[in-house]
C-alpha cells in the first residue's frame, strides 16, 4: 500500500471526506494532529510534533488491487499518482502535490477523462495496492527485541506469548527467518546457530555501534573469516550468509534454540534502587537490530518487533533519566 501524506489541499479533501476516524479505517493512518497549522507561527507553537502512525498491513475492506506498475513522479520525490494530484485532462498532464513537478501520463492513459478515471485518481481510493510483476521476495524475516526490565509477571506473560507465536509460525511459515535480541542495562545478541550451548554477544547499552563496528565485533566483517565466519577471501556475500546462518535462522531450525533462551530468560539482574527506574537501553537495542539486518539482508524487507515495558532511560534515544524524581513529558507541558 502507498502512504499519501498531506498538502494543505489534501487536508481540505480529507476534511471533506468526513470524520477522521473513517479516514483512519480506510487508510490505516493516524496523525498526531487532525488540523493542519494555518501559519508558520502556529506551526512553531505545536507542543507535540506533527507526525503519523501508518499500518501498511492493515486489513482494508474493498482494497483495490492493480496488476501493473504505479505511475511515478519524475521530479525530486518518488511520489505516485494519487487522488490529490492536479490533472490537466486536455494536455494529459498531472502535477505532483509534493514537489509540484508536471508529469505526462504514459500512453496507455490517453483515454482518461473526468468521467473515465483510472483507479489511482478515484477520490475514494486513497489507499491502493499494486501486484507488481516482479520476482517473488524471499522468506519473511523477523527479529525479536525483548525487554528484560519488565516485572516478573509481565516477563513471564511475554515469554508465554512468544512461545505461542513461535509454535504458530513453525506450523504456518516454517521457512520464515527469525532472530532474537534481549536488552536491559546491556544488549545481548543471541547466536541461534551455535549448537553446543546458548551463546550471545553483549554490548554496552550506552553506546551505539556503527554497522561496520558491529560486523567486526560479531566476527562477520568482510575480508576475513572472523569468529564463525566463512573462509577468508570470499568477501562480503559470504559474510552476509554467515550472519544469516548464525543470528537469523529458519524457524524450523531456530525453534529449539529460541525456546531454550526464553525458558532461561530472567529479569535484568542489574540492581534498581527504589527511587529509580530500570536502566533500559531501548535505543541501543533497536539500533543494533537494524544494523544486524543491514549486514545479514541488505536491501531486503524485514521486521524488527520490539517488546518493551517502559521508557528508554540510558543510551541513544533516552527519553527520561533513571531517577523517578525526573518526570516524563506529558500533555500538560
Amino acid at each position: 500500500p502507498a502512504l499519501l501524506l498531506a498538502s494543505p489541499r489534501a487536508c481540505e479533501l480529507r476534511s471533506a471526506m468526513g470524520d477522521f476516524h473513517d479516514v483512519e479505517a480506510t487508510d490505516g493512518v493516524r496523525f498526531s494532529w487532525n488540523v493542519w497549522p494555518s501559519s508558520r507561527l502556529e506551526a512553531t507553537r505545536i507542543v507535540v510534533p506533527l507526525g503519523c502512525l501508518y499500518t501498511p498491513l492493515k486489513a482494508i475492506e474493498g482494497l483495490p488491487l492493480l496488476p501493473y506498475e504505479p505511475v511515478m513522479c519524475k521530479g525530486t520525490c518518488p511520489a505516485m499518482l494519487n487522488p490529490y494530484c492536479r490533472i490537466d485532462f486536455k494536455a494529459k498532464i498531472w502535477v505532483c502535490p509534493f514537489c509540484f513537478q508536471r508529469n505526462h501520463f504514459p500512453p496507455h492513459y490517453n483515454d482518461i477523462s473526468e468521467t473515465n478515471l483510472p483507479a489511482e485518481l478515484i477520490p475514494q481510493y486513497t489507499t491502493i495496492e499494486y501486484a507488481l510483476p516482479r520476482a517473488p521476495a524471499g522468506p519473511p524475516v523477523f527479529l525479536w527485541v525483548v525487554d528484560t526490565c519488565l516485572e516478573e509477571s509481565e516477563l513471564q506473560a511475554l515469554k508465554d506469548s512468544l512461545e505461542q507465536v513461535l509454535q504458530l509460525l513453525a506450523s504456518a511459515a516454517p521457512t520464515a527467518l527469525i532472530g532474537l535480541i534481549t536488552f536491559g542495562t546491556v544488549v545481548q545478541v543471541h547466536e541461534l546457530g551455535f549448537e553446543h550451548c546458548s551463546k550471545c554477544y553483549t554490548f554496552k547499552g550506552t553506546k551505539d555501534p556503527a554497522p561496520a563496528q558491529l560486523a567486526e565485533q560479531l566476527g562477520i566483517s568482510a575480508g576475513g573469516a572472523g569468529r564463525g565466519g566463512r573462509a577468508a577471501g570470499q568477501g562480503g556475500p559470504a559474510d552476509a550468509r554467515s550472519a544469516s546462518a548464525r543470528f537469523l535462522l529458519p524457524i524450523s531450525e531456530a525453534e529449539f534454540a529460541i525456546s531454550n533462551v526464553l525458558s532461561e530468560l530472567r529479569r535484568d539482574p542489574w540492581p534498581v534502587p527504589s527511587d529509580s527506574r530500570p536502566q533500559r537501553c531501548t535505543g541501543a537495542a533497536a539500533s543494533i537490530a537494524v544494523s544486524l539486518l543491514e549486514l545479514a539482508f541488505p536491501n531486503t524487507g524485514a521486521r524488527v518487533m520490539l517488546f518493551t515495558g517502559g521508557p528508554c532511560t540510558i543510551g541513544p534515544g533516552q527519553t527520561v533519566g533513571c531517577p523517578l524524581a525526573e518526570p516524563i513529558r506529558s500533555h500538560h507541558d
